[in-house]
């Protein structure tokens, strides 16, 4: 049973994830309750570091609320939540044993928006990532994978990583116009330089032979580690495959619309309808329970 308080914790991060978390909402409905309510505190979490990036807050007051964030953490894991919010994240990570230094560096990864505008290397964007999206990956498998006598192993964690990975750099591929009216580069800047792309093509929003030979070239690595990170189905129960399959499916279909629209990532956020979704929804449920 769960007192009143905690359960008023969970819905209010389940209402956070409602309001903002689009296409991961979809694949977390998917989950048993209690796992689902879980990623729903994760999620709140880092959503919350996400809006402090995003902010119209200046650098320093950004800096300060990061460093707050940071000690809020602590006193979750020391079992003293000071926010509601907290209190359903405190929960999680001991109902599922999370390992919370995952949710430190997210952290990290999201400061980086402070500072990090360009970056030179796939290696270099490849840390980012890692940071900001596979580590939030890792911080649920705990619970997706959640049953009795399973451990963490190295193969799933690479998986999970691979899967983050993927996601994140559809993502990047999806938001260049978005993201470059910030004055955020993430494509590496060797891929720029290899296409002969150049950042005033990117903010003219110029689609032209150059633009989409890079595009494609960008697509064709975040499928391959949304692919590779599809093995990770296999390692998890079958009431937890479908948040995954469902995840890779939803960015696997936007690259396929970015291709369709002839690679143009400027005019429109593409993005995919509610009814696209649920059916996607329906039709991975069967695909996970089946396979």
């Amino acid at each position: 049973m769960m007192d009143r308080k905690l359960k008023g914790a969970y819905e209010a991060c389940s209402t956070i994830t409602r309001q903002e978390a689009r296409n991961f909402y979809f694949a977390f409905i998917t989950l048993p309750r209690a796992k689902r309510r879980a990623i729903y505190a994760i999620y709140a979490f880092c959503r919350e570091a996400d809006d402090i990036a995003d902010g119209d807050a200046d650098l320093v007051e950004k800096i300060d609320a990061f460093t707050r964030l940071r000690k809020r953490l602590t006193a979750v894991v020391e079992g003293k939540p000071q926010t509601l919010t907290d209190l359903a994240l405190s929960d999680a990570i001991v109902r599922f044993s999370v390992d919370p230094d995952h949710l430190v560096q997210v952290i990290n990864g999201v400061e980086m928006d402070l500072t990090v505008l360009r970056y030179e290397t796939f290696t270099d964007l490849h840390l980012y990532c890692h940071l900001v999206a596979s580590a939030v990956g890792l911080s649920v498998l705990p619970i997706l994978a959640h049953r009795r006598g399973w451990r963490l192993t190295k193969e799933v964690e690479n998986l999970g990583e691979a899967l983050g990975l993927g996601l994140q750099l559809a993502n990047i591929v999806r938001d260049v116009a978005e993201d470059i009216e910030r004055n955020r580069i993430y494509i590496p800047l060797e891929d720029l330089e290899r296409f002969a792309v150049t950042e005033k093509i990117l903010r003219t929003g110029e689609t032209n032979e150059e633009v989409r030979a890079f595009l494609a070239f960008e697509i064709e690595r975040a499928r391959d580690y949304i692919r590779e990170g599809e093995k990770l189905i296999d390692h998890l129960p079958r009431h937890a495959r479908g948040c995954p399959m469902l995840l890779a499916a939803i960015y696997s279909r936007i690259l396929d619309r970015i291709e369709t629209k002839g690679y143009d990532v400027f005019s429109a956020r593409v993005s995919l309808s509610t009814k696209e979704k649920l059916i996607l929804t329906f039709r991975t449920w069967v695909r996970a329970f089946l396979r």
